[in-house]
C-alpha cells in the first residue's frame, strides 16, 4: 500500500515552482508583446524613410 506522505519541504518547492512557472508564462507574453511593437515601429520606420526618399527625388524636367 502506497501512503501519501507530503513534506513540508516539498510543498514549499512545489509552490516556488508554481510561481516560476507562472513568472516564465508572464516574461514570454510580455516579450512577444515587445516583439510586436517593435516590429510594428520597424515598418513605420521603413514606410516613413520610403515617403521621404520620394519627397526628396528630384523632379523630372526635359531639355529643350
Amino acid at each position: 500500500m502506497k501512503s501519501t506522505f507530503s513534506c513540508h519541504d516539498c510543498d514549499f518547492l512545489y509552490q516556488r515552482l508554481r510561481q516560476q512557472e507562472e513568472t516564465i508564462a508572464q516574461l514570454v507574453d510580455i516579450i512577444g508583446a515587445t516583439n510586436r511593437r517593435v516590429h510594428e515601429l520597424n515598418q513605420r520606420q521603413l514606410g516613413v524613410e520610403h515617403q521621404f526618399i520620394r519627397e526628396q527625388r528630384p523632379a523630372f524636367t526635359t531639355s529643350s
